[in-house]
């Protein structure tokens, strides 16, 4: 390096004949110092390596854990959840088009034909013919996929008429399809703080799973409110406004609870939001195609979907198809297009569903979609009276959902498996993470398609399970009967879980069986 660096200096000197020799011999000094000081501290650094090097040699490797050692984790957790009398056991069966509710079940001794009375296909739209005939149409001119992103070759002419069509239902500028009601939710409400900066979401404590998720995801700051409690939302808008006067606020709720059965207050809402210059981000999943004119939901029931900033819900329900979507201004659903990962990033639904979905829509808003809604609602009530008149312990709401309490996650497992292999009667239970410890429940989903034979078929199948089970009735005696009656009348299990005295003896009881701690 010195040799190099001297040869320079001399080519330099030849060059400048008149640089005195004494500033080339301070330049040469100079120079020879950083050298030598670059040369310390690599000789350091040379020190340091080989000092790590010789102590990693003497340190033994750490056996790392293996492949099995990563699965017994997941099947401690499995075991845990079994403990827990909520592990899932998926019901293979199979719909049969022009013929729901019936349906065949592929049990463990054979196939078995059972009624179906807990699917979210709420209109029976699944299996109408022109739905069906309008997939199949669309099948013949698009074929099965849509062959890519919304941006790359997946925008067809049935997604664009789609479109046109859910912002024709909800009033709105313009409306975005997803893959799924799930994907909707967690993609717009991710993104909105990213058009939003430090905005904050108050969101209602029983929001679905998928909300919560795209609130987390965007990691702006959150409040909860007690649900459907007007009075703390408005006391949370009001400390919001009074620390943060500037910040954007949009209130995110559900207008059907598809677990307890009750119903938003939205005009109520809307009030709030205006009076203190907040958004309004309104989940219809559960209310689209079965109320308001023409199926658009709850918002549009009470005249208010002009005034909810956001309406999103999805296509797999009522509508008997698949997807999700939101409807809203021109500006809002271009951001979101333009800016969710959810929506950028992932193939676009098939064309054909697309079609059967615009399809289901249309006759949604006709005459027939009329009817088919007054037949629907004809059942719900009749169920309910008939649940109420047996001692069922059903939460009374408004809405077509019919929530029966079990309040035990083994017992609600039983009465399904009982409804099932005796009763030829398909009822899916609803554990925790749906709903919380101690509010286990059946949830039960009358349509337009069954009879009123079938209705009280199932009511006299369903007393005589709670019967062989050993399930409280609200006109049963006993120290329990007050939190069913107070749960079933005030149309929620609200504050603790409800407990009856004899299934929290019968819980310990198993868990002493089991040899597992007692929960």
């Amino acid at each position: 390096m010195r040799r190099s660096l001297v040869l320079r200096l001399h080519q330099y000197a030849a060059q400048q004949p008149n640089v005195p020799n004494f500033f080339l011999q301070a330049k040469l000094l100079e120079s020879e110092q950083t050298i030598a000081h670059q040369e310390q501290e690599i000789a350091a650094l040379r020190t340091k390596l080989a000092l790590s090097e010789s102590k990693t040699k003497e340190t033994p490797v750490q056996v790392q854990p293996s492949t099995e050692a990563y699965d017994a984790k997941f099947a401690k957790r499995l075991k845990e959840i079994k403990g827990e009398g909520r592990y899932r056991v998926f019901t293979q069966i199979q719909r049969h088009a022009k013929q729901f509710p019936n349906a065949t079940w592929y049990s463990p001794e054979g196939a078995k034909q059972v009624s179906v009375w807990c699917s979210n296909d709420y209109l029976a739209m699944g299996q109408h013919p022109e739905v069906m005939a309008a997939m199949k149409e669309a099948v013949d001119t698009y074929g099965t996929g849509a062959g890519g992103t919304r941006n790359i070759s997946g925008n067809t002419r049935a997604h664009v008429q789609l479109e046109k069509t859910l912002s024709s239902l909800h009033g709105k500028d313009a409306a975005l399809v997803f893959t799924s009601g799930y994907v909707a939710n967690e993609a717009t409400l991710s993104t909105l703080s990213t058009v939003l900066p430090n905005c904050v979401f108050i969101s209602d404590e029983e929001n679905h799973a998928s909300m919560i998720r795209g609130i987390i995801a965007s990691k702006a700051h959150k409040r909860i409110w007690r649900h459907n409690d007007l009075e703390h939302l408005e006391e949370l808008l009001r400390d919001i406004r009074l620390n943060n006067p500037k910040a954007p606020v949009v209130i995110a709720f559900e207008s059907v609870y598809s677990m307890s059965g009750t119903i938003a207050p939205i005009p109520s809402i809307v009030k709030l939001a205006k009076q203190y210059g907040a958004m309004t981000y309104c989940d219809e999943v559960h209310a689209v195609g079965m109320y308001g004119p023409g199926g658009a939901g709850v918002c549009a029931r009470d005249g208010v979907s002009d005034e909810v900033d956001i309406i999103q819900s999805t296509l797999g329900k009522a509508i008997g198809c698949h997807g999700g979507y939101i409807a809203a201004s021109a500006n809002i659903v271009d951001a979101i297009r333009s800016l969710a990962s959810g929506f950028i990033f992932t193939t676009s639904i098939p064309p054909a569903v697309a079609a059967a979905a615009a399809k289901s829509i249309e006759i949604l808003r006709s005459e027939e979609g009329a009817k088919k809604r007054e037949v629907f609602w004809n059942n719900v009530h009749h169920l309910k009276k008939s649940f109420t008149d047996a001692g069922l312990p059903v939460l009374k709401g408004d809405s077509h959902i019919v929530p029966v309490l079990v309040c035990d996650s083994v017992l609600a497992k039983a009465a399904s498996d009982l409804l099932l292999t005796k009763y030829n009667t398909y009822v899916q239970p609803i554990n925790f993470p749906t709903v919380p410890r101690g509010r286990e429940r059946l949830r039960i989903t009358p349509s337009p398609v069954h009879t009123t034979e079938m209705l009280e078929k199932l009511t006299s199948d369903l007393v005589a399970v709670y019967d062989e089970i050993g399930l409280p009735l609200t006109s049963s005696a006993g120290l329990h009967k007050g939190k069913l009656v107070k749960a079933t009348e005030l149309g929620r299990d609200v504050g603790a879980p409800v407990r009856c005295p004899h299934l929290v003896a019968m819980n310990k009881n198993r868990m002493v069986q089991s040899g597992d701690e007692e929960q």
